[in-house]
Order: structure tokens, then C-alpha cells, then sequence
């Protein structure tokens, strides 16, 4: 990997363009000094276009949904980090300079926003702790940044749900949460359409069959559900 793309981030962002936030996650997300390249998988027929020379749009000629997309992000970026993002959530700037942190020190494979993010007032300094077992169950998928070596490929037969569980499930390592910082959604912007519903229950079926296999075949799997189960 050149010296370009060490500790620097390529950002991961599947569109229909059903969010009104798009052009504000996406410019937010290039502005800053970590990010060296955003990736924008167009799910959507009408183009996309930026001026900013951090930007790729990878157009698809049909929508192939989110984790396909995310695959597809995966594979074609650069950057020792990915952050794999929603078209439809907002957050601050020092959240890329804390997942570097955590990604650089090693002992957390993942890191995403923990539910106190969402809808609170953000007290204190942004900082981190271990996750929860269950926090892909909340909206620890908008927003999910991890070393691109840990990217484990989500099966071809998993095109809507429950990709951001077999993110986490599938790490090495434990994971961790942000805390301290405030990340806003619409959430489900996209995959709550109307249009995605008959899909729904056959989807959810499929990734149900895919990730229940999958507890508790990590070292850290029952050692993270003991913990919360103290905590608690």
C-alpha cells in the first residue's frame, strides 16, 4: 500500500438518491483531512457528478441493493480504512479521528455509533468503549468503519438485510462503540419504501439462515455477552 492511502480513510456510501442529506454526507465525509477517496455506488438511474477529485462514482445499471454495494465499495477502495456509511446520516468530524485511533491501536476490529448517539445531547469528549453483543440490532449499521483487511465479503444471497450483523459477527476481534458524539438518521430512508416490502420477509428469512450459524463460533462472542451481562 503506498504512503497515500496508509491510515487514511475510503468512504463507502450505497445511494438510490431517496435522501435529501446525500450531497451533505458526501461533501461533509470528503472534507475532511482523513478521508482520501469517497466511493459513491449509484443504485439510481440519473447520474451523479462531484468536482471535488476525492470523488468516484461507481454507476450500476440496476439497482443491485446495499450489500452488494457494499462488496462492490469494498473491492474497489484503496485506503488501509473503510467507513462504510448511510446516504442519510449525519455526524461530526472528530468521529473519523477517533475510529482512526481505535483502528490504528488494534484491539477493536470495528466501530460504529452506539445508541446514546442517536437523539441525545452530546456530552464530554468523543471516546469509545467495547460493544455491546447486540449493537448491530440498533443503528450501529449507519455509519461503520473498520481496517479493509477485515472486511469479510457478505454473501451473494444477502442483498438488503442484515449485512452490517455479519460485519460484526465475522470480526476477529471484538468491536467497539462510539460514545460522546452525536450522529443523526432518517434511518431506512431507502429500504423502508414501499417498494422493498414484498422482499421483506423472504429477505430477513435469508439472512436469518445465513447469521444464526454464526453466534458464538468467535473467541470473543460469549466473553462480550458475559460482559453485558454484568454490566446489566
Amino acid at each position: 500500500m503506498s504512503s497515500q492511502f496508509a491510515g487514511k480513510f475510503s468512504v463507502v456510501i450505497p445511494t438510490l438518491q431517496r435522501s435529501h442529506l446525500l450531497r451533505e454526507v458526501v461533501e461533509r465525509s470528503a472534507s475532511h483531512p482523513l478521508v482520501e477517496e469517497v466511493l459513491v455506488i449509484n443504485n439510481a438511474p440519473i447520474p451523479l457528478d462531484w468536482s471535488s477529485p476525492k470523488m468516484r462514482v461507481l454507476q450500476q445499471t440496476e439497482n443491485i441493493f446495499v450489500n452488494p454495494a457494499w462488496n462492490l465499495g469494498a473491492r474497489e477502495a484503496k485506503s488501509e480504512f473503510l467507513a462504510i456509511v448511510n446516504d442519510d446520516v449525519l455526524f461530526g468530524p472528530e468521529v473519523f479521528d477517533e475510529c482512526a485511533r481505535i483502528l490504528h491501536r488494534g484491539r477493536f476490529s470495528m466501530a460504529g455509533p452506539a445508541e446514546s448517539c442517536f437523539g441525545y445531547p452530546k456530552q464530554g469528549k468523543i471516546g469509545h468503549r467495547i460493544a455491546p453483543f447486540r449493537s448491530f440490532k440498533g443503528r450501529y449499521g449507519t455509519f461503520m468503519a473498520l481496517r479493509r483487511t477485515d472486511y469479510w465479503e457478505i454473501p451473494e444471497q444477502m442483498k438488503i438485510w442484515g449485512g452490517d450483523d455479519w460485519l460484526f459477527l465475522m470480526q476477529r476481534r471484538p468491536n467497539a462503540v462510539l460514545v460522546n458524539t452525536k450522529f443523526e438518521t432518517e434511518m431506512s430512508v431507502t429500504s423502508g419504501s414501499p417498494e422493498f416490502s414484498a422482499t421483506r420477509e423472504e429477505s430477513l428469512r435469508i439472512a436469518r439462515h445465513v447469521l444464526l450459524p454464526l453466534y458464538r463460533t468467535r473467541w470473543w462472542h460469549r466473553a462480550v455477552e458475559y460482559l453485558d451481562r454484568v454490566r446489566s
